[in-house]
């Protein structure tokens, strides 16, 4: 759960860094939509239920890593995606044990039925 939590933590950093560094353009742009995604995800993949929603936080992550080059950030300061899609990608991987078995599709109707 602890990986999924740090990686919204990244995503409200994202979210304040054009604030706090002081910087505007597409990548204030950028910047304020992914982080918004990148912390909702998080938060939702630490419930264990929906943990596979953590992949979307994987796709973020190679967003803000390619996103400066495509979008031609003007300025150094907004180059902190790299690094947050970098420990993004990274802590979006780490799947963790699970506790309980969830789901169990179609066929979990019918094992209920017979018993």
């Amino acid at each position: 759960m602890w990986p999924h939590v740090a990686t919204s933590v990244i995503g409200f950093w994202l979210l304040a860094s054009p604030d706090l560094l002081e910087y505007a353009g597409t990548a204030r742009m950028n910047n304020q939509i992914v982080g918004a995604w990148l912390a909702t995800f998080g938060l939702i993949a630490a419930s264990e239920s929906v943990r596979a929603l953590r992949w979307v936080n994987v796709a973020l992550g190679t967003w803000l890593l390619v996103a400066p080059f495509l979008l031609d950030y003007p300025d150094e300061r907004a180059c902190g995606s790299l690094v947050g899609g970098m420990a993004a990608i990274a802590l979006s991987s780490i799947h963790g044990p699970s506790s309980e078995r969830f789901g169990g599709g179609w066929t979990a109707l019918w094992k209920g039925a017979s018993s």
